[in-house]
């Protein structure tokens, strides 16, 4: 019985290994579209009594209410791991108080560091909210939570729906009007890639430690509650021997 149990232990505790996941290095997507409401509030302002101004997109954006759009997002993201980043050639452009309030938004790139992060990086000219002139490159203007994103596939796409958007420090000194930490409306991307490729990212996204802690977790609870069994039937024969 002893014997058996700590064979039994012994198995429990020995390392386990795991396959390695098939290769993944020709996952990528190099196109994509977006959908965006910006931020709902700002628009509200812009179209309404006081600013009585309006917005309007050029190249590759478009807006149908109530958000702005692109199917032209071109770039190249590594899908295992996710990395990379995906832009249009396109502006938005809003204007109110008789021209005195005109910005443009251009250059949108969508980049992204980590399964957990994604960072919107764009141009901003013209003069914010606040009448004050604005010429910034390249500026990290909102981070995306992609942790708390929803990720799916759906056909020859990996999708990433409802990414919470917050402005950054700098996104807040160019634009102007709102405070770092601002959140503006929730992203939604679409990554053109292979229905098996946006499946291989969704399970390298939720894999990691998570699952190992659990089972790690298990062994070891097995393990002691072995190792406190052997030490009853150890008392006992030794009990049993001095009677």
């Amino acid at each position: 019985m002893i014997a058996a149990l700590a064979l039994a232990a012994a198995a429990v505790l020995a390392p386990t290994t795991v396959a390695p996941a098939a290769s993944t290095a020709d996952c990528a997507a190099e196109s994509g579209s977006f959908t965006w409401g910006f931020k709902e509030s700002f628009r509200a302002y812009i179209s309404g009594s006081i600013a009585n101004g309006e917005w309007t997109t050029e190249g590759g954006i478009g807006y149908e209410t109530p958000a702005f759009f692109s199917d032209s997002l071109a770039g190249s993201i590594a899908l295992d791991p996710i990395d990379g980043s995906l832009g249009v050639d396109g502006a938005l452009r809003f204007t109110g108080h008789d021209g005195i309030l005109d910005t443009t938004i251009s250059d949108v790139r969508f980049v992204v560091e980590s399964p957990e992060r994604l960072v919107v990086v764009v141009d901003i000219r013209g003069t914010t909210q606040d009448f004050v002139p604005v010429d910034s490159a390249d500026v990290p203007f909102l981070t995306g939570d992609l942790a708390a994103a929803q990720w799916s596939a759906g056909g020859d796409a990996l999708l990433i729906e409802s990414i919470p958007l917050t402005l950054t420090a700098e996104g807040a000194d160019a634009f102007g009007t709102y405070p770092e930490g601002e959140a503006f409306d929730a992203l939604t991307l679409s990554l053109d890639t292979t229905a098996a490729c946006a499946t291989q990212a969704i399970e390298a996204r939720t894999a990691g430690g998570a699952v190992p802690l659990i089972i790690a977790a298990g062994v070891i609870a097995a393990g002691v509650g072995i190792g406190a069994v052997l030490a009853v039937l150890l008392r006992r024969r030794r009990a049993t021997m001095g009677a």
